[in-house]
């Protein structure tokens, strides 16, 4: 009973609500064993005892990472069937467990502004999940959302190496028009911070029109070896 592919619990979920006529919270079932853990306020990798934070050479973009926990299940898989499976309810369920980190964190004057989709990889995924996330983050925290970037389409990030991923171009995104981010304090909301790289292109976007603050509100942060780091 331990992740979001358990077949006794859904299975178990889908008898009571066929037959009794209560429908049981899926996504609260799928990550019944999940425990939010915090993680370095800068970079948001996990802290380790007796070894430094990979973020100590590192020149960040933004001013803090807010996250659940590490990549691992049960929120992996959970973060995985949200986005490629367009499990909504999951997406749902964990933008609200964000927006709650959120309470506290933000200053004053702060929108909420998902990581954008191209438009093809919205229309074939049949979900926009980072916009899901904040749909719900935005509602659990208070904090308005603003749609305020546009992303053209590429091949995806996750289906590049390490390498791959650090060349993404800056031109990638680009400001919606009357997006009126200037003067705010931005809270970047995406599922995954692996590399950094989608988080910095955006960052550098909104910072040359004028943002006041960046910090970054993610589902998962990926363990990366400790000999390396994020590009």
């Amino acid at each position: 009973m331990n992740s979001a592919t358990n077949p006794w619990l859904m299975l178990l979920d889908d008898l009571v609500e066929d037959w009794i006529g209560i429908t049981l919270p899926r996504p609260a079932v799928a990550m019944q064993e999940f425990i939010q853990k915090d993680g370095c306020n800068w970079c948001g990798e996990t802290i380790r005892k007796n070894e430094p934070c990979p973020c100590a050479s590192r020149r960040l973009k933004w001013n803090r990472v807010i996250r659940l926990g590490a990549y691992k299940e049960p929120l992996s898989s959970s973060i995985v069937q949200g986005k490629y499976s367009a499990w909504s309810d999951m997406l749902a369920y964990m933008g609200k467990l964000l927006g709650e980190r959120m309470k506290g964190c933000a200053p004053p004057n702060s929108v909420i502004v998902p990581v954008p989709m191209p438009m093809m990889r919205r229309f074939f995924r049949r979900i926009d999940h980072s916009y899901v996330i904040a749909v719900h983050a935005s509602v659990a925290s208070g904090i308005p959302l603003k749609r305020a970037l546009l992303r053209r389409n590429a091949t995806p990030q996750a289906a590049k190496t390490a390498t791959g991923r650090k060349k993404m171009s800056r031109n990638s995104m680009w400001l919606r028009p009357l997006a009126r981010a200037k003067g705010k304090n931005v809270i970047l909301v995406d599922d995954v911070l692996t590399t950094g790289r989608t988080l910095e292109v955006a960052s550098n976007i909104l910072k040359d029109n004028g943002v006041k603050s960046i910090q970054v509100a993610v589902l998962a942060v990926t363990e990366l070896p400790r000999k390396g780091k994020k590009k």
